[in-house]
């Protein structure tokens, strides 16, 4: 079975992942040591003026090809980018959608909560054939306070990609809790590291692999480890299961709650 994580910032000094070569051999051979098959690779897109660095970010993704082909690590890359959400959002660089398909983008909200007119937005896209991909939505305090805004967003087209790390409790535990709630209402389509470093926020999907193996059993961690993954690289339709809407928590979460999380 191949394992695929589809979000990690490991080419080096390009955002807030990896800070040099040294430490983007360590994590990607982190991610091969612990089972992953296949890495996408999704640096920041803050605004539109960071395509600047596309070439870069070209150069430095067949450079680490490379050096996994010296280094006789056989791990296969994809690449993409992590979109923050903007209403003028430029979908049509090599960078932009996933291995350059033009179909799938990964799409980050501010932490803090919902955009306006994000729902139209995105409805433009979908009409126009791309599908956003909403990255660690059980991170953002909106859908925190309102699960039930997971569960529109996937009702009108939007894949969801959970953080590997919320299953495991690194985001605090109302995170982990709507994570698990999104898993039980088939909301969650994907799962990534969102890897930045090789300490704290390791590119290591395996121990989420395990949990949702041994939590929803092995179809739903071939799903969301490999089937959809492997569709959403190769830039094919990826037919999703009826969700369920998810129920609202009983303690609301705050902005206190928020900050002591790390936020």
């Amino acid at each position: 079975m191949q394992i695929f994580d589809i979000h990690s910032h490991v080419l080096p000094k390009i955002d807030d992942g990896s800070q040099s070569w040294d430490e983007t051999m360590k994590m990607v051979y982190q991610a091969y040591e612990t089972g992953t098959t296949d890495l996408a690779i999704t640096h920041h897109i803050i605004n539109n003026s960071d395509y600047a660095r596309e070439d870069e970010i070209l150069e430095k993704f067949e450079e680490l090809n490379a050096r996994l082909s010296k280094a006789k690590i056989p791990l296969k890359l994809h690449l993409g980018s992590e979109i923050y959400y903007q209403h003028d959002i430029e979908l049509d660089h090599r960078i932009s959608t996933y291995n350059n398909h033009g179909k799938y983008f990964l799409v980050e909200f501010p932490m803090q909560g919902i955009p306006k007119f994000v729902d139209e937005k995105f409805f433009e896209f979908i009409v126009d054939g791309k599908t956003p991909v909403l990255a660690h939505p059980e991170r953002n305090l909106g859908i925190l306070q309102n699960p039930s805004r997971a569960y529109e967003f996937v009702q009108r087209g939007v894949l969801l990609q959970i953080n590997a790390g919320s299953f495991l409790g690194r985001y605090g535990e109302p995170t982990r809790q709507l994570a698990i709630s999104l898993m039980n209402a088939r909301l969650a389509h994907f799962i990534g590291s969102d890897g930045h470093n090789a300490g704290r926020r390791p590119v290591v999907v395996r121990e989420a692999y395990d949990f949702i193996l041994e939590q929803w059993g092995e179809r739903m961690a071939t799903l969301l480890f490999e089937r959809n993954p492997k569709k959403m690289l190769r830039g094919e339709e990826i037919k999703i299961p009826e969700p369920f809407p998810v129920e609202t928590p009983r303690k609301k979460v705050g902005f206190g709650l928020f900050k002591r999380l790390g936020f």
